[in-house]
């Protein structure tokens, strides 16, 4: 069997073993071959908080409306600051964890995130909670690229793929967990002090994190860029394919664009639901529904990917994505009461089910040596979505109405179908 690049070193890094670090790309301990279950552990409670934060904020969002007044373009504005920072920061994130190390940058980000999300109980006015939204962002963006790298690569290949699924299916966790103790608090404390106890959570996840890795964080990367396979001279030009660690350009752009549209439908959509749902019941029931809709996006993220083998991935993606269209359709009719009950978890089921078939497939396009910064460059222009998504569904909720949301997107995905047929089963 195959030796894993991220487990070999070079024999010139054996022969100056003695002043270098091992030539792989990953700052982890020189025990994560043998351990890598505790950097999935680790990173799949960083991902509940992460996500949880990014979803509660979706829950708090028709609540700070009604405090400040506010209309769906701006209410659609505050999830555009999030995602926007998001977007801005994977990119550095990523190039800058291989420099500073993946669990220095980790440790940092969700600090960063947590203290924010805290701040909000200070946030009296839309300017102030643009600003602090906007900055949670920033904290939020380091996650994806780093945290996901960092699994990928402490794992040999043919568990890579499973321990991403996991990783994925915790985020949709903290997606259950969050909205649903921020539905519960909004009602008695307020959408301001309900920000300011989901942050003091992450925060002290955080603190634990950086104390059990403590002896990690001064573990340095080697600081000359790995050759990739193939290529001419010993440093990658960063602006290149290879440079980005991208393997299958073709694959990788297809798996974008669909990444970008269905990251763009699912934040456009989740950041109205909640308007939605707070319309048809009692708002102490929101936060529940909610949860609901995010568990079946848990389940969607877990079980969606398991069947690849056997039914390949165009199937999927394209079986998912047509029940989620039929769902944007069907949403604004369903009425309250067990019928809405039921049919969430099913709208969510499909709703995020995709994105792990997405993410599985872009995996294979993407090179070990800097899968940070693939992963970076694919997560970020998943993120521009939907930071632009969120913004464009509010105008158009403020100039048609709130259900034009739900039947604007379906239509949108309904056009990006054919580009499905493009995609290799197998990458």
């Amino acid at each position: 069997m195959k030796i894993p690049a991220i487990f070999r070193r070079t024999p010139q890094a054996k022969k100056n073993a003695a002043v270098s670090v091992p030539d792989h790309a990953v700052n982890v301990s020189e025990s994560s071959p043998t351990k890598p279950k505790k950097y999935l552990w680790w990173c799949s409670v960083l991902h509940i908080i992460n996500d949880g934060y990014i979803s509660s904020l979706s829950i708090l969002l028709p609540f700070i409306a009604a405090d400040l007044n506010l209309t769906y373009t701006q209410s659609g504005f505050l999830k555009t600051a999030s995602h926007g920072a998001i977007s801005a920061t994977q990119i550095p994130a990523g190039i800058l964890a291989e420099r500073l190390g993946d669990i220095l940058i980790l440790g940092i980000g969700t600090t960063w995130f947590s203290l924010s999300y805290m701040g909000l109980i200070l946030a009296f006015s839309y300017p102030l909670a643009l600003i602090l939204i906007f900055s949670s962002g920033v904290g939020g963006g380091v996650y994806h690229p780093v945290g996901t790298a960092l699994v990928s690569n402490v794992y040999p290949p043919e568990k890579a793929g499973p321990a991403i699924s996991t990783l994925n299916f915790f985020g949709d966790v903290g997606k259950v967990l969050f909205p649903a103790l921020a539905g519960i608090l909004v009602i008695r404390i307020g959408w301001g002090a309900s920000c300011s106890v989901l942050g003091t959570i992450g925060l002290a996840a955080s603190v634990l994190y950086i104390f059990f890795f403590r002896a990690d964080i001064g573990r340095k990367r080697n600081q000359a860029a790995p050759k990739v396979e193939g290529q001419k001279g010993s440093r990658t030009k960063w602006m290149t394919f290879q440079g980005w660690g991208i393997a299958q350009p073709t694959q990788f752009t297809i798996y974008s664009i669909l990444g970008l549209l269905d990251n763009g439908i699912r934040a456009a959509v989740t950041t109205f639901l909640a308007f939605l749902i707070k319309i048809r019941v009692e708002a102490g029931a929101v936060g529940g529904l909610m949860s609901l809709t995010f568990f079946g996006g848990a389940l969607g993220k877990l079980l969606c990917g398991m069947p690849i083998r056997k039914l390949g991935i165009r199937k999927i993606i394209l079986l998912t994505e047509l029940l989620m269209i039929v769902g944007c359709f069907a949403l604004p009719s369903v009425p309250s009461g067990w019928i809405i009950v039921l049919f969430l978890p099913l709208f969510g089921f499909m709703l995020n089910g995709t994105s792990s078939v997405i993410y599985v497939g872009t995996a294979p396009t993407l090179n070990s040596e800097f899968r940070s910064r693939g992963y970076a460059l694919h997560y970020t222009l998943s993120f521009i979505a939907s930071a632009s998504a969120p913004y464009l569904a509010g105008l158009v909720g403020d100039t048609y109405s709130l259900k034009a949301i739900f039947y604007a997107n379906g239509v949108v995905m309904l056009l990006a179908l054919p580009l499905v047929i493009f995609l290799k089963d197998r990458a």
